[in-house]
């Protein structure tokens, strides 16, 4: 699982939610930081907010997650922005990512990062 936020709440909320799940997560900051652990990755979460380094965009992001088609992307941004989260599903249409509201996200975010059954107990 692949996380990029700058809200540290938040992140720690989805954080949280993969390591429940018997996933590692791992926070990236920019294109080369995503392609470096992509392949070993199944979500990407994008925080549409974030602040982002010089000549990075939301965008840039986005384009470059679709571009390892494993990934299954879900942006998410506040729900007063509006204009991020429709250019965002505009870029999105047509997959199987998700684009959300921050309250939507993590309301669904047991949904969308399962649990990990319980271990079966030793003599059961």
């Amino acid at each position: 699982m692949i996380l990029f936020t700058t809200d540290l709440l938040f992140g720690s909320k989805i954080l949280g939610a993969a390591k429940y799940a018997g996933l590692r997560g791992q926070g990236v900051r920019n294109r080369a930081s995503l392609a470096q652990h992509a392949a070993g990755a199944t979500h990407f979460f994008l925080d549409l907010e974030a602040e982002l380094a010089d000549g990075e965009s939301p965008d840039a992001l986005l384009d470059a997650a679709l571009g390892h088609p494993h990934l299954r992307v879900y942006a998410f941004a506040g729900h007063l922005q509006a204009d991020k989260l429709r250019a965002a599903q505009r870029l999105l249409a047509g997959g199987p990512h998700e684009v959300h509201s921050r309250g939507s996200l993590h309301a669904r975010l047991a949904e969308i990062i399962p649990p990990a059954p319980p271990a079966a107990k030793e003599g059961a």
